[in-house]
């Protein structure tokens, strides 16, 4: 029994290991800023928004301040007096290039989505649409990155990815960021590669060749539907990564990060089940290493454990905790050693407890909305409480 749980604590640490190594470079920013071809035709942002949330001025005036020369922008809300609207107007002023789109309510597919296809149909000259969440702060090149490798002829289909800059050292904060670099880390390997709904483009020919409105309009949600429909047509995301989007955080409370974390993994749940079913492997052998080592650690001390199972702990916990502090060089903003540690150690936990929570609903809340989602994530039922 020691020999296999030796066996997972250093496949575990492979693991870690290879997702630093090949990944640690997209994280950096690849080759730099994307080139983009002599014919630059019209790319349109389509943006849905809701509230107005501290922070959300500052990520809107990003995406209508690109260097893109044929751009225009579309921030959809569900309703003509969500605050979003005033908000939008207040940062856009006169700019001829942003245009407001009230979708309506969501009847057969998330909010989201239908407010994404609201866009759509508003984007009339758009040859490339770019896909944005409005809580992520953009540089001025990161529609032309995002698209470029589309006017290119590269692939049809891009995605970007976002960093977490922590403005402090609270263990949800860093925990939500070693998430994130976590799955951005991902981003490169092709094999696995999947769009990220915040930061992705595609041309409009690929849009409709695709049926994303079909599949779009009956699923729960944008970027993990996409996935494995993308694979019929043995096409994935191209992943850009130049097209990063820096999110700020501070006093992230605990169970801010447990709702986004369990959503995340219900995204999967809903949308890829056999990736889902997987995942149960990789969560073990992900979360369970740390707290056997630190259990049979304790056993030993406590005068029930042997040396060797100690001394193997030991070295275990300082290898892992290494490797922690390797993530830690792609934290956009410096943590200290000790806040890191901390959130890194609990994002496994976290883990964990999160993905048992997913096997108890198919129910997906989010804004005040419940979805009842069935098998590849469509949705049988809205309910508005």
């Amino acid at each position: 029994m020691e020999l296999f749980v030796y066996g997972v604590m250093a496949a575990q640490l492979c693991v870690l290991a290879a997702l630093y190594l090949l990944g640690q470079k997209h994280v950096r920013g690849g080759n730099g800023p994307e080139t983009l071809p002599e014919r630059r035709p019209r790319v349109t942002a389509i943006v849905p928004v809701t509230g107005d949330t501290p922070g959300m001025r500052q990520a809107v005036a990003s995406l209508i301040d690109q260097d893109y020369p044929d751009y225009s922008a579309i921030f959809v809300t569900a309703q003509a007096d969500d605050p979003a609207v005033a908000l939008v107007a207040g940062v856009a002023g006169n700019d001829a290039r942003v245009m407001q789109v009230v979708a309506g309510p969501a009847t057969t597919c998330g909010q989201k989505n239908h407010s994404i296809l609201a866009g759509v149909r508003a984007a009339q000259t758009a040859e490339v649409f770019v896909f944005c969440d409005s809580t992520h702060v953009a540089d001025r090149g990161f529609v032309s990155n995002l698209a470029a490798p589309i006017l290119r002829g590269d692939a049809p289909m891009t995605s970007g990815f976002h960093k977490i800059v922590t403005n402090d050292g609270a263990t949800a904060t860093v925990g939500m960021a070693v998430t994130c670099l976590a799955l951005h880390l991902l981003q490169p390997i092709r094999a696995i590669t999947q769009p990220w709904g915040g930061a992705m483009a595609i041309s409009r020919p690929a849009f409709d060749r695709f049926g994303l409105v079909k599949l779009w309009g009956h699923n729960i949600v944008d970027d993990f539907s996409m996935g494995p429909h993308l694979h019929r047509f043995g096409v994935t995301a191209w992943p850009v990564a130049a097209a990063c989007l820096h999110t700020p955080l501070a006093k992230v409370s605990l169970t801010r990060w447990d709702d986004w974390l369990t959503r995340q993994l219900l995204y999967l749940k809903f949308c890829i089940p056999p990736g889902w079913l997987v995942s149960i492997f990789a969560v073990l052998l992900l979360s369970a290493p740390p707290a056997a080592a630190i259990g049979l650690l304790a056993a030993w001390m406590a005068g029930f454990g042997c040396a060797q199972a100690a001394a193997v702990s030991a070295f275990y916990l300082a290898a892992f905790a290494g490797l922690g502090l390797c993530f830690r060089s792609l934290s956009p903003r410096p943590v200290g050693i000790l806040p890191w540690l901390r959130g890194y150690f609990a994002t496994f936990a976290m883990l964990a407890w999160c993905f048992g929570r997913t096997f108890a609903t198919n129910t997906m809340s989010w804004r005040g909305i419940r979805y009842k989602v069935g098998w590849g994530g469509v949705v049988k039922s809205v309910i508005r409480d």
